[in-house]
């Protein structure tokens, strides 16, 4: 009889934990994967506004080598009433290259650096209930808050890195740049001045953060965006309208406007104030999410009564899941309008008895009515809402894409709808939204404006301009997302919006050509809301909307879904 030999043993197989590189970049940890999802964009904002920082201190020290030239522009500055200076506050120093720095550049980043943050935290959780991995992620042995917590501890530590890369940026622009008596600034003062960026830049993203459990992504968007422009505005008017001056003390730039380290000013009570509010607001977005049910990611709470009339055809099906959310956007840009509207006459009032400042308007500004309801809005609203409107068609074209990479599209294809019918008509329900969405926010301006002297007409049909461009700047998304890939649409749409601000703001202080600053779109409207417009802008916004529309359905036609 034969024996049987023995089977060989099993390699005993040892599964290693990952190790803490790893963890930290992403495997094996909930932390490391957010991180690691926002580390592009925090490199590339860091890198950015430190070039910008690095070029403006270059270009002030070449122009102005003297002191003596240096105190005649400081002094031309100063000089200016405040809707001149730019909304950046009191000028502290400028005559310094730190005090300079501080009140043109570091002033308003917040602003630019706030706009990711509204966007990234609204989304922070809702981009993994997109994905569906949320729901695998909730079904395992770890706690709701613990996986709330490590996603806020990741985007955090992303925001903190690009300010580590400004501060190399704003330490190289001083030993390089400073060589005037005065310009040199210390590290201390650097490290200081970027503590106040970080809480400036989170404060939004915190009330986003917070509300978003309760509303959904695109009203927490809406909420966090009004937050930061409304606050933004109050503290930049503060000086020239009471209304403002009364509510000064709601805007955290002006409880923190005495803390400018560049300039030689430190008040780290209103830091830590501020900083409190925001570790409330980040504990009560935790408390809530870990009680609340998962929502879909670019829903919300918000819903429609189900009636027939949105599953008639792609296009209302696709209108109806935008309508909430452009309601919302309306609403909220309505109120901010309706506020800073009822404000214009005393506006009015306080610079028109100053004939000086009368006489600068005039020379700046030598055939427009400035001093009326209309040069108010167009100088403390419309250019807010630029930006706040690139964030709704950012928001609009991801519902739009979600149709697809949320594989719902697959099934609709499946009923006898063509593939460019769809493309056509849930494009054209985008930017019928971004319409709905003017249509509510020119309500709440117009009746603002009707309560003030002069014609409230005029601000109401120039800000149908601001809703062409938003439409521009959706088309451009959804050509985007049709040729290429879903993903790619907002994302592209947000950075091309911000893009054009960007060069408009930054190529005036670098004295960029006309040329290059004319790429710019938003440079192309005119001042609508006192009724300047500018034919070829609206026309060339007009054909981005509308060839986006068409390259969208060519692009869907063409390429596979779901790639």
């Amino acid at each position: 009889m034969t024996a049987v030999a023995p089977a060989p043993a099993l390699a005993s197989s040892v599964i290693q934990a990952p190790s803490l590189r790893a963890r930290l970049l992403g495997l094996g940890s909930i932390f490391g994967k957010a991180f690691r999802d926002s580390r592009r964009t925090a490199i590339a904002l860091g890198a950015l506004f430190a070039l910008v920082f690095i070029a403006t201190a270059a270009q002030i020290a070449e122009q102005f080598d003297t002191a003596a030239d240096r105190l005649k522009f400081a002094a031309e500055l100063q000089g200016l009433p405040p809707i001149f200076q730019g909304m950046l506050g009191e000028p502290i120093d400028i005559d310094r290259l730190g005090g300079f720095m501080s009140w043109r550049i570091l002033n308003f980043m917040p602003v630019m650096l706030g706009i990711w943050s509204v966007v990234a935290m609204s989304g922070l959780l809702a981009v993994e209930l997109n994905r569906g991995s949320m729901d695998l992620l909730a079904a395992s042995p770890i706690s709701r808050a613990r996986l709330a917590f490590e996603k806020l501890a990741g985007y955090l530590v992303a925001l903190a890195v690009s300010i580590a890369i400004l501060v190399v940026g704003m330490a190289v622009a001083f030993a390089a740049f400073s060589k005037l008596p005065g310009d040199a600034v210390g590290i201390d003062a650097i490290l200081a001045h970027s503590v106040w960026l970080y809480i400036a830049i989170l404060v939004p993203g915190a009330v986003a953060f917070a509300v978003a459990p309760l509303l959904g992504r695109n009203q927490a968007l809406g909420i966090g965006a009004v937050v930061l422009f409304a606050s933004f505005v109050i503290n930049g008017f503060a000086g020239s309208v009471t209304a403002f001056e009364h509510v000064r003390g709601l805007s955290y730039f002006a409880i923190t406007a005495e803390h400018r380290p560049l300039a030689g000013r430190y008040d780290w009570s209103s830091i830590a104030l501020v900083g409190g509010i925001i570790v409330a607001l980040l504990a009560a977005g935790l408390w809530v999410f870990s009680r609340r049910d998962l929502l879909v990611a670019v829903g919300g709470r918000v819903r429609l009564p189900s009636i027939g009339l949105w599953l008639r055809e792609p296009f209302t099906r696709a209108f109806g899941e935008r309508f909430p959310a452009a309601l919302a956007w309306g609403a909220f840009l309505g109120v901010f309008g309706l506020f800073i509207a009822t404000s214009a006459d005393q506006f009015v009032k306080t610079l028109g008895a100053i004939p000086q400042i009368v006489a600068m308007i005039k020379q700046f500004f030598p055939n427009e009515d400035i001093l009326s309801t209309g040069g108010f809005l167009q100088l403390a609203f419309f250019q807010e809402a630029i930006l706040a409107m690139t964030l709704a068609a950012g928001g609009f074209v991801a519902g739009w894409a979600s149709d697809e990479s949320e594989r719902r599209l697959e099934l609709v294809l499946s009923t006898p709808v063509a593939r460019g019918r769809w493309a056509v008509r849930s494009a054209l329900a985008v930017l019928a939204a971004i319409a709905v969405m003017t249509a509510v926010m020119a309500v709440g301006v117009g009746a603002g404006a009707a309560t003030q002297a002069g014609d409230a007409t005029r601000p109401v049909l120039g800000l149908w301009v601001l809703g062409l461009y938003g439409m521009a700047l959706a088309g451009i998304g959804l050509a985007v997302g049709g040729l290429i890939r879903p993903s790619l649409a907002a994302p592209v749409t947000i950075v091309v919006g911000l893009g054009f601000y960007l060069l408009d703001l930054i190529g005036s202080i670098l004295d960029l050509p006309d040329a290059v600053l004319g790429i710019a779109l938003n440079r192309h409207l005119g001042r609508p809301i006192l009724g300047v417009y500018d034919e070829a802008g609206m026309l060339a916004c007009a054909a981005l909307a509308v060839g986006g529309v068409v390259l969208c359905a060519i692009g869907m036609r063409r390429r596979d879904i779901g790639r």
